[in-house]
C-alpha cells in the first residue's frame, strides 16, 4: 500500500462493512480509497440501462465544479467513454478512462458548442462544461444487475502526476471489497431511486439521430462515428467492408448536408440544444 499500513487498512474495511446499509456508504468508500490511493476529488454514479446516469456522492469542491457534473448528468455523458462501455457490458475492474475509448476517439474534433470544449490536455480530448480541468481519472466499474453499474471515479491533477500502476495495482487487490459494499448497499437503496424520474430521452436522441433521413444501416455508421470509432472499427463491429464503411458514411453525410466529422459533432449536439428546452433533466443539487 503506497499511503495506509496494513492495520490502517483493516480499520477502513471495517468502516466500509459498518455502513453498507447505511447512505453513508458511497461517502466512507471515497474516503476509504483515499487511504490507498491519493486523488484530489471523487465521484459515484450509478449507470441505470439507457438512461441518464445518477451522481449519488462527490467531493467536487466548487459550485461551478458541481454545475460540470449537472451538464455531464443531462446531456454529455452519452459521448462518455464509461456509459459507452456501461451500455454493451463493462466487467468489474479498474480502467483508466482512456484504454475505454474507441480507437480513433482522440482524434475527434469537437465543437465548443453545447456544454462541450475542445482540450487537447484532457484524456478523451474535451471536456464538459464547468468540469474541473487537467485531471487524470480512474474509474472502478462495479457492475449492479439489471443493467445497472456503479462507477467510481477519482481524479487526479496531472501537474502532481496523476495515476500509475501501483495506484491502479492497489485499487485492484481491493475490488472484491469495493464491490461486495457497493452491490449490497444497491440492493438495499435501490427502491429509494424508484421514484425519481428516470429520463433517457437525451439517449433516446442519440439513437434516433439521422432518422429518417438515413437508412438504418447509415445511422448505425454515423452512430459509431459519433463515439469515436475510426472506420476500420466501424467495418469490424457492423461486420461489413471499409469500402461499404465509406460510402455510407458519405451518404449520410450528404444526406445531412455535412462534409465533415467537426461538422456531424456540431450537428448532433445542436439537435439536443434544440429539443433541451423540452427536457427537464435531473440536475444534482449544489449545496
Amino acid at each position: 500500500m503506497d499511503s495506509c499500513d496494513p492495520f490502517k487498512w483493516h480499520q477502513e474495511i471495517e468502516k466500509i462493512i459498518g455502513c453498507i446499509d447505511s447512505d453513508d456508504l458511497p461517502r466512507q468508500l471515497i474516503a476509504s480509497i483515499s487511504c490507498i490511493v491519493p486523488f484530489d476529488m471523487a465521484a459515484v454514479f450509478i449507470n441505470r440501462g439507457r438512461s441518464s446516469p445518477l451522481c449519488i456522492y462527490d467531493t467536487f469542491p466548487t459550485p461551478k465544479a458541481k454545475s460540470g457534473i449537472n451538464n455531464y448528468v443531462s446531456s454529455t455523458y452519452v459521448l462518455n467513454p464509461f456509459y459507452q462501455a456501461h451500455l454493451v457490458w463493462i466487467d468489474p475492474g479498474v480502467y483508466r478512462i482512456g484504454d475505454l475509448a474507441p480507437d480513433d476517439f482522440f482524434n475527434t474534433d469537437l465543437h465548443k458548442t453545447f456544454q462541450v470544449t475542445t482540450s487537447d490536455t484532457e484524456e478523451i480530448g474535451f471536456l464538459t462544461e464547468d468540469w474541473p480541468k487537467g485531471l487524470e481519472e480512474l474509474d472502478i466499474a462495479i457492475p449492479l444487475g439489471n443493467s445497472t453499474t456503479a462507477e467510481i471515479d477519482i481524479f487526479h491533477a496531472v501537474d502532481k502526476g496523476g495515476f500509475d500502476d501501483t495506484h491502479i495495482a492497489n485499487l485492484e487487490l481491493n475490488l472484491p471489497i469495493f464491490c461486495g459494499a457497493m452491490q449490497k448497499y444497491w440492493s438495499l437503496k435501490q427502491h429509494e431511486t424508484h421514484a425519481q424520474p428516470v429520463d433517457s430521452r437525451i439517449d433516446e436522441l442519440f439513437e434516433c439521430f439521422g432518422k429518417p433521413t438515413l437508412s438504418d444501416r447509415e445511422q448505425e455508421v454515423i452512430q459509431y462515428v459519433l463515439k469515436g470509432h475510426s472506420s476500420e472499427s466501424i467495418g469490424y463491429n457492423l461486420d461489413i467492408s471499409l469500402t461499404t464503411v465509406k460510402t455510407h458514411r458519405k451518404r449520410a453525410y450528404a444526406k445531412l448536408e455535412i462534409s465533415s466529422q467537426s461538422e456531424l459533432l456540431s450537428l448532433f449536439l445542436q439537435s439536443i440544444e434544440t429539443t433541451q428546452s423540452e427536457f427537464r433533466p435531473a440536475t444534482y443539487p449544489i449545496p
